[in-house]
């Protein structure tokens, strides 16, 4: 004998529309939660003097809630519209406004603002996002309307210029990191500013990403009111030259992943080098042990090649130990952590700048005897970008000057966007998620109040 429990359900749309609540019952296998406009007192919540009738046509609207139960959960709006008279004889009509749900999409707004947040903050693509709504909240909906949704909304945002105003208003930006990226399907660039508070302030897509393009950007900021003291970029010419061009004063220092992604190409490539070097003394071998020896050598450095690019702060017991065994038997493992190690050092825990020069010196002439010409190219390229890499040593007495990698990553929120978004093919709707981005993480906005909200039959 099946035994029934009754529950009390309550959610955002219970609790404020308590006033026009009729009943809860099992529909075929899916709970409804029905609702009455006419039971408001919408005399005293608009101050209407008169008495207020409503049309015998009523429209049933059935609103779809994150389910937390086995079945559906329903909200079945009864919908009438209402009219009175004022004094002087005039008939006012009115529809009824219903709290925390949207009768454009039929869904409630706690299930809006979770389809964007996992599109635009977290990164699922709409396919999964309409798949968990399905399976999980029991809500069938479908990828295009997920899309819709975030297309009504990002249309009805304020202009970027005007989120970008109040962005300004609530923590004044110095700095500038500036970076971009060609996204798949067009020619076109799309740069991105982050701040210092790790906010994208804006994007811009154009036709390439030469001087001229770069210091359109920079100014078109300039106007909206950003003064920008520092500045951090890629080493492109570019973004150097432009931000010396706009803000004259401004102190560049070059994006920390970019002046260690140069480093590493340059370890990789002599780690490499050497391998190939081990190859080729194979095929000259003499005796079979040799060749074994050669080949084990080989197939050993292959297989430990992330551990021995590692740097050492990262390395757990067990690759510390293996390492320590290939340096026993390798004098180029031994030089090439040791110029590892040291180049960590020079950028992690030097003091200044006189320390970090004495480090670099060290490591220039460690390396002056050795034959792999990339450890001559690491020295090379530190010597010729030393002021834009190391500009954050150079001022002892301000913060103006740090060390970020905050352009790199500006630039990395927007490739995932275009990975993980089959959406995200124009720069109308990449400009949609920015502004949905912003509003959500930046202002504590509620994106639901940028819905539009047609009546149906109206």
């Amino acid at each position: 004998m099946a035994i029934e429990i009754k529950a009390q359900f309550t959610s955002a749309v219970t609790e404020e529309n308590k006033d026009i609540f009729v009943d809860s019952y099992i529909e075929e296998g899916k709970t409804i939660i029905e609702f009455d406009v006419r039971k408001r007192n919408y005399k005293k919540r608009n101050n209407i003097k008169k008495r207020i009738k409503w049309d015998k046509q009523n429209y049933k609207i059935d609103i779809y809630e994150l389910s937390s139960m086995y079945t559906s959960i329903i909200y079945r709006f009864n919908m009438f519209r209402g009219y009175y008279d004022e004094a002087d004889g005039k008939r006012v009509s009115f529809t009824p406004e219903i709290n925390e749900i949207s009768t454009a999409q039929h869904v409630s707004k706690s299930a809006i603002r979770l389809s964007c947040y996992l599109a635009v903050n977290c990164g699922v693509t709409l396919r999964n996002i309409a798949n968990i709504f399905r399976e999980i909240f029991l809500i069938p909906i479908s990828k295009s309307s997920i899309k819709r949704w975030i297309d009504d909304i990002g249309e009805n945002l304020p202009k970027e210029e005007e989120i970008l105003k109040e962005m300004i208003r609530i923590k004044e930006p110095k700095e500038c990191h500036i970076d971009g990226y060609f996204p798949k399907g067009t020619k076109n660039c799309v740069m991105v500013i982050k701040d210092e508070f790790d906010r994208i302030l804006i994007t811009y897509e154009t036709n390439s990403e030469n001087k001229e393009d770069a210091k359109k950007f920079l100014e078109k900021i300039k106007c909206m009111g950003v003064n920008v003291i520092t500045a951090f970029s890629d080493y492109s010419k570019s973004y150097t030259q432009s931000i010396k061009e706009v803000f004259p004063n401004v102190k560049f220092q070059a994006d920390h992943f970019h002046t260690i992604k140069n480093i590493w190409k340059h370890l990789k490539r002599a780690y490499l080098e050497y391998r190939k070097e081990i190859k080729s003394r194979i095929k000259k071998a003499n005796t079979k042990e040799e060749n074994n020896k050669l080949e084990e050598l080989s197939k050993k450095l292959w297989e430990l090649r992330w551990i021995v690019l590692k740097k050492p702060c990262n390395l757990d017991k067990e690759e510390i130990k293996q390492l320590k065994d290939l340096e026993k038997s390798e004098n180029f493992i031994k030089r090439f952590r040791w110029t590892l190690r040291n180049i960590v050092n020079l950028f992690d825990k030097s003091e200044d700048e006189k320390t970090a020069k004495a480090k670099l010196n060290k490591i220039r002439n460690n390396n002056k005897e050795s034959k792999n010409k990339h450890f001559i190219k690491i020295v090379k390229f530190i010597n010729e970008h030393w002021d834009e890499a190391l500009q954050y040593l150079k001022d002892e007495d301000t913060d103006n000057a740090k060390r970020s990698s905050n352009s790199e990553s500006g630039m990395r929120l927007l490739r995932r966007l275009e990975k993980n978004h089959d959406g995200i093919r124009s720069e109308k709707t990449r400009k949609y998620y920015i502004k949905i981005y912003q509003v959500i993480r930046y202002l504590s906005v509620d994106i639901t109040d940028f819905i539009t909200k047609p009546f149906p039959g109206g």
